[in-house]
């Protein structure tokens, strides 16, 4: 027998579940590389803008080194 979920343990779910389908819908529309490139593109502007948002210095400095990191991959 299962709990009923907790309602931040639905909105987790609800949250993941709405991801993959972005994840995919992107990867339909335009392709494999650059969907993927469109949906991580998705995410930095949503995490950049939260964290933008609360005044969190530390997460946008972490999220331009992630970046940076993967432009540095990708280019050398």
């Amino acid at each position: 027998m299962t709990r009923p979920l907790l309602k931040s343990e639905l909105t987790a779910q609800r949250s993941r579940e709405y991801l993959l389908s972005q994840r995919e819908s992107f990867l339909q529309k335009h392709g494999e590389d650059l969907g993927a490139f469109y949906f991580l593109m998705m995410l930095v502007q949503t995490h950049g803008k939260k964290a933008m948002k609360r005044g969190d210095v530390a997460a946008l400095r972490a999220l331009y080194r992630d970046l940076h990191a993967v432009y540095l991959k990708h280019t050398q």
